[in-house]
């Protein structure tokens, strides 16, 4: 069916030409998300459109999944001439809303949405870093933008608090695949990988080694369960500026037979799946799909009571929350689970049955929502 103007609908609904816009030179949660979104709204009916670095992940990913992409260099926040090729991209896309899926992506997005006068410009917001109070952010977390999506409650309270009307943010939280989590086989290939043996209990995280993951507290709880569990091997799964930093404080805490760093992997969800306890612990965290992923996969969990993260593991039942930058109560929730393989059993079941709340299907649905609920088309 078709809308006037040539527009295809769903069901009695408009659909939209939308470009996504992502700056990100890595592959982190966040560009998983931006490209599930894209997939499902076209899926939906609508034309979508993604610029993201040209030979990063994200493109790789994207082009290989058959999205529209549009390669196209972002360097740095005030770089004109990305905001000159943006605004050539919306008018030969003819985008009727564009979607800013980063920091540098929402500036450069806004200047070039200014250019092309195209009035429906979509936020969402991952971090629960406060807004600095300046004029530019006035401007750009203001009357510029048509809505804010929070990927948690505790994103939204941080942005209300600074200033954001309530009535401009609304939460849409991150999902995840729920088909491929099933899809994911045997871990024990891992273990005889990294010469792991049976009886040690392997304790990860899964996160970019950026500052507010907190790696550090993760390494100091590390040096604090070993005392208890000599057997104790830690995980650090993921790639980041400060691996040589992480690495030097793993060797002066005594840690280097214990600690593995994985550095980037294809098969994430096969790594996440060999852990015996998964831990979070970031001192400001968004969300953590990757918490979601690991909860999916029946692990059991330690998380820091930080930013969106109560909002999916309820303490005492599918997981232990303990307080940020807060090593020794990090520790003694890993011994907690290490010593009783039953808690971790039980609290893996509660947590796959939790999970199933978070699908990206729902995260693409009530994206869509907003889009209808706020654009002024008719």
């Amino acid at each position: 069916m078709k809308a006037s103007g040539g527009k295809a609908m769903v069901g009695k609904l408009r659909c939209f030409r939308i470009l996504h816009i992502n700056s990100a030179r890595t592959w982190r949660g966040g560009e998983q998300q931006a490209l599930w979104l894209c997939q499902g709204l076209h899926r939906r009916g609508h034309d979508i459109f993604l610029a993201c670095q040209p030979d990063g992940e994200l493109h790789r990913r994207a082009e290989a999944l058959g999205v529209r992409v549009y390669p196209l260099a972002m360097r740095g926040e005030w770089d004109l001439w990305a905001v000159k090729n943006l605004a050539r991209l919306i008018r030969e896309t003819s985008s009727e809303i564009i979607h800013f899926h980063t920091a540098h992506a929402h500036t450069l997005g806004l200047l070039a949405a200014q250019v092309t006068k195209v009035p429906e410009r979509i936020l969402t917001r991952r971090v629960d870093f406060h807004i600095h109070r300046h004029p530019l952010n006035r401007w750009k977390y203001g009357s510029a933008l048509t809505a804010i999506l929070a990927i948690s409650e505790g994103v939204r309270s941080v942005l209300i608090e600074d200033g954001i009307p309530a009535e401009r943010v609304v939460t849409v939280r991150s999902g995840i695949d729920l088909e491929r989590i099933q899809e994911v086989g045997d871990p024990s290939k891992i273990r005889d990988e990294f010469g792991v043996s049976p009886d040690e209990i392997i304790v990860g995280i899964v996160a970019a080694l950026a500052p507010h993951k907190h790696h550090h507290n993760f390494l100091e709880a590390a040096a604090i369960v070993k005392r208890s569990i000599p057997k104790a091997r830690f995980f650090i799964v993921g790639e980041g500026e400060l691996q040589p930093e992480l690495e030097r404080l793993s060797k002066s805490l005594g840690l280097s037979e214990n600690v593995i760093f994985t550095g980037f992997r294809e098969d994430v969800l096969m790594l996440t799946k060999s852990l015996d306890i998964f831990v979070l612990s970031s001192y400001l965290e968004g969300m953590g799909t990757a918490l979601l992923d690991a909860m999916a996969l029946a692990r059991p969990v330690v998380a820091t009571r930080v930013g969106g993260i109560p909002e999916i593991v309820r303490d005492g039942q599918n997981g232990l929350l303990v307080p940020s930058r807060n090593p020794a109560e990090l520790a003694n929730a890993i011994v907690k689970l290490g010593r009783n393989q039953l808690l971790r059993e039980k609290m893996g079941a509660q947590g796959k049955k939790r999970a199933r709340e978070f699908s990206i299907q729902k995260t693409i649905e009530q994206t869509e929502a907003v889009y209808y609920r706020f654009t002024s088309f008719e």
